[in-house]
């Protein structure tokens, strides 16, 4: 083993407080059940927004760099090394010997292929494109090593390359456009077997993957189960190892399973709800300001925080995580005020209310949103909650699409991107498909911010924004996220504050 392969094996042992030899697996078990929490559309990171794309990711594709989820340091992945050659440019150097499952070498010209062919062409229209419209060209150096050029000085180039999954130019333009979304192929500890659309997925251990040991588990099978009520009944009755995304109310149960454990843990992703201030949808009394606020003055999100959410998440006034780079918490949010909400109504011309829509499409958003919509009942405003859940990708499809009428009540991850970019820039920027604001000064703000390297321009230019954002009520933060994941106590398994369980380095306890 090299010294680099060596260091990063270790680096990550002690990371992922793996106890166990690293070649070592349980006794008794060599396989890890998953329930995952919606339906997958693709196999194809570049073709989806959903969260669990970027969890299974990491399993069948390998990242240029990885985050240590302890420190949130990134760190030597596909790339070993790396440098900034100019204020425009950025180089990296491969790992060498690394294969894809089918057998064909890792290349510089596939890193160069994954961004130009599977991102940025406009044919693919994928998801992802905003994230990487920042690189004007990657320029292939030689087998291993590779350039990235950048339209201008750009900050998070390194942190986006923590979801960079590199695939396989040569399978990706022998087959199909819809063999390449449900047959992946990665240089990842996992190789995929076989895709039961609705149901499940199945992986087993890439024999040949470049880390000594990992992954310890063999076989690894993901069920999707959209109910919370069912992922827990899956657990408890062993059906699956590990039940992702569970509520605050079934926390107690476990209690009466001793051989079951929760974990609970802070995540960078942040709950809200969206308003269609432009009437990008449709014309609704959403686009007059003081409509918006009154929504806002009529519901507690304090109490629903505090009575519902609980240890599910946190209170928060600005439209971003404490955990984002450029977070400011002077912002506050339009205090609990139903008698200043009915007036801005009359004073817009509702005084009797006014009806809306609201979309949803996690369990986590039910029970605050119905206490919402009877807070909102009491100023006068009726809510017509349109539920998706279970169903994300559908509604993030419809999200982008312009057809969220109303209130969309979203929650955004960031893409793993520790930065007030990841997740301003996406809903804000005059050009983004999620943008129902509409506000070019904003957008001009966040466009500088993207554009510097300063980290104190960026961070005035971020306060700015979240203050015009919480103002003019674009957006009005629920709650910042905590997860309840429930797993088998013999299982180690670690998740970070960028909301990655660890599969590839699970293992069974001795």
């Amino acid at each position: 083993m090299s010294t680099t392969k060596r260091r990063l094996v270790l680096t990550l042992a002690s990371a992922l407080a793996i106890g166990a030899p690293l070649g070592a697996a349980h006794a008794a078990r060599d396989s890890m059940n998953i329930a995952f929490y919606d339906k997958f559309h693709t196999m194809e990171p570049f073709q989806t927004s959903a969260r669990q794309a970027i969890q299974l990711g990491y399993m069948i594709y390998d990242s240029i760099l990885l985050r240590n989820p302890a420190t949130g340091e990134l760190i030597p992945h596909l790339a070993t090394e790396w440098r900034s050659v100019d204020d425009l440019t950025w180089e990296f150097k491969l790992r060498d010997g690394v294969k894809f499952h089918n057998g064909n070498p890792l290349t510089a010209e596939a890193v160069r292929y994954t961004v130009h062919e599977r991102i940025l062409d406009p044919e693919k229209k994928s998801p992802s494109l905003g994230n990487y419209k920042w690189i004007k060209e990657v320029e292939v150096v030689d087998d291993l090593t590779f350039r990235i050029h950048t339209h201008q000085p750009y900050a998070l180039a390194l942190e986006r390359m923590n979801t960079l999954f590199i695939m396989d130019p040569k399978s990706s333009q022998e087959r199909t456009f819809q063999q390449v979304q449900e047959q992946p192929i990665g240089t990842g500890p996992y190789r995929f077997v076989e895709w039961v659309k609705g149901a499940k997925i199945v992986l087993t251990r890439n024999e040949s993957y470049w880390m000594d040991g990992i992954p310890a588990i063999k076989d690894v099978t993901v069920k999707i189960v959209p109910e919370a009520s069912t992922r827990l009944a899956e657990l408890f009755s062993g059906g699956v190892d590990v039940s992702l995304n569970l509520l605050e109310d079934q926390v107690p149960s476990f209690a009466q399973h001793a051989d079951y454990e929760v974990l609970n843990f802070p995540i960078i992703r942040v709950d809200f709800w969206m308003f269609d201030a432009r009437g990008r949808a449709s014309k609704t009394p959403l686009e007059d300001v003081r409509v918006r606020r009154a929504v806002a003055h009529a519901v507690d999100r304090s109490k629903i925080v505090k009575g519902l959410v609980k240890d599910g998440g946190y209170e928060l006034d600005a439209p971003m995580s404490p955990y984002h780079f450029g977070y400011d918490s002077t912002v506050k949010g339009l205090e609990y005020d139903p008698k200043k909400a009915k007036a801005l109504l009359a004073e817009a011309g509702y005084p009797d209310g006014f009806e809306m829509d609201l979309w949803q499409y996690a369990d986590h958003q039910n029970l605050p949103n119905q206490a919402a919509m009877q807070m909102l009942g009491k100023v006068g405003i009726k809510v017509n909650l349109k539920d998706y859940r279970g169903n994300s990708q559908q509604m993030g499809k419809l999200r982008r699409g312009g057809k969220i009428t109303g209130v969309g009540n979203f929650n955004w991850g960031s893409y793993n991107i520790f930065d007030a970019d990841a997740i301003l820039h996406p809903f804000f920027d005059k050009e983004a498909s999620n943008n129902y604001a509409g506000d070019d000064e904003l957008s001009q703000w966040l466009n500088e911010a993207r554009d510097s390297v300063d980290p104190e321009k960026r961070k005035a230019l971020y306060a700015k924004a979240q203050r015009r954002i919480i103002d003019n009520v674009y957006w009005m933060p629920m709650f910042g996220v905590k997860r309840f994941y429930g797993k088998h106590t013999d299982l180690e398994l670690e998740a970070g504050l960028d909301e990655v369980p660890r599969f590839q380095f699970a293992r069974w306890k001795n």
